[in-house]
C-alpha cells in the first residue's frame, strides 16, 4: 500500500495528496499514551528549481518522519494561522522572538527548515531553536544537514526521514543529574584509655582494701580497748567496699578494654555486649 502510495503521490492533486499523506501517517504511526513532544515548524523553504509540490512533498517526508518518532508537530500552516495575531513574530529570529513563539504555541523547541535544489541535487538543513530558558540563544542548539547529489523525488523524500530521524535526539528530555553518594566521614575507633583507667583504678581499690584488712589491729589483745575494735569494724567495713567496688570497677574496665581492642577486627555493624554477673 505505502508502495502504491509513492507512485501514486506525483500524479494526485495537492489538497488530495494532503489528506493521503495524513491517513498514512495515522495508519504507521503508533499513538503514544504519554504526552508528546510539541515541536514547531514555522518555515519549509525550498530555494533553486523547487516546485510547490515538491515542496510538499518534502515537508510531508519531514513532518511524517517526526510524528513516527513520538513528536507533535505544527507546520507552517498551523504555525501561521496560530500567529495571525501576531504577524511581528513570522520569520524572526531573536530570543525575545523565540521566547514569545513558544510561550504562544506552547512549544519547547522551533525548527527552520531549507533545502537547495539545484536539478536532481538537494542539499537539506534542519536548524533547532530553544524557545525555552530566561534568554534563549537566537542560534541554533544543532544544525542537522544530509546531501543528495542525484535523487528522485521519492528518494529526496527519504532523505528528509533521515534528516527527521537525525532531528530527534536533540528532542530528547534532558537526563536528570545522578546524585553523587554522600561519603561519611569514617569513625573514630573507641579510645582505651577510659576502661584502661577504671580496670587500674579497680586494681588499686582492691589493693587499698587489702592493706585496711592487713594493718587492721587485733581487738582480742591484752592492750587493745572497746574502742578498737569498734574502729576495726568500721575499717573493716571500709575495707570491704572498697575490695567489692574494686573488683566490679576493674572486671568491667577489663571486658570493655578487652571488647574495644578487637572491635576493628569485627565486622561493621556489629555490637559486642558485656553481661556481669557477680554473686553478692
Amino acid at each position: 500500500m505505502f508502495a502504491f502510495g509513492v507512485l501514486m503521490m506525483g500524479r494526485l492533486p495537492r489538497r488530495v495528496f494532503f489528506f493521503f499523506a495524513l491517513a498514512m501517517a495515522l495508519v504507521v504511526v503508533p499513538r503514544s499514551s504519554s504526552a508528546k513532544m510539541r515541536v514547531a515548524v514555522p518555515d519549509f523553504k525550498i530555494e533553486g528549481d523547487g516546485t510547490p509540490a515538491l515542496s510538499l512533498q518534502l515537508q510531508d517526508g519531514f513532518v511524517l518522519g517526526l510524528v513516527r518518532a513520538g513528536v507533535q508537530v505544527l507546520d507552517p500552516v498551523d504555525v501561521g494561522r496560530k500567529l495571525d495575531a501576531t504577524p511581528e513574530l513570522k520569520g524572526c529570529d531573536s530570543s525575545p522572538c523565540l521566547k514569545n513563539i513558544g510561550r504562544l504555541l506552547a512549544v519547547r523547541f522551533v525548527l527552520r527548515v531549507k533545502i537547495d535544489v539545484a536539478g536532481n541535487s538537494y542539499k537539506m538543513v534542519a536548524r533547532l531553536f530553544s524557545t525555552e530558558g530566561e534568554s534563549p540563544a537566537a542560534l541554533p542548539v544543532s544544525t542537522k544537514t544530509r546531501t543528495c547529489d542525484v535523487c528522485t523525488v521519492a528518494e529526496a523524500r527519504d532523505y528528509m526521514f533521515r534528516l527527521a530521524d537525525a532531528v530527534r535526539p536533540d528532542l530528547e528530555e534532558p537526563a536528570a543529574p545522578t546524585a553523587a553518594p554522600v561519603k561519611l566521614a569514617p569513625v573514630a575507633p573507641p579510645s582505651l584509655l577510659p576502661p584502661l583507667g577504671a580496670a587500674m583504678g579497680g586494681l588499686v581499690a582492691i589493693a587499698t582494701g587489702v592493706a585496711l584488712f592487713m594493718t587492721m589491729p587485733d581487738c582480742h589483745a591484752v592492750t587493745a580497748t572497746t574502742s578498737t575494735c569498734s574502729d576495726n569494724r568500721l575499717r573493716s567495713a571500709f575495707a570491704g567496699g572498697l575490695v567489692g567496688a574494686g573488683l566490679v570497677t576493674s572486671a568491667v574496665g577489663t571486658a570493655v578494654t578487652i571488647s574495644r581492642f578487637h572491635a576493628p577486627t569485627a565486622a561493621a555493624g556489629t555490637t559486642t555486649t558485656v553481661a556481669l554477673s557477680m554473686p553478692f
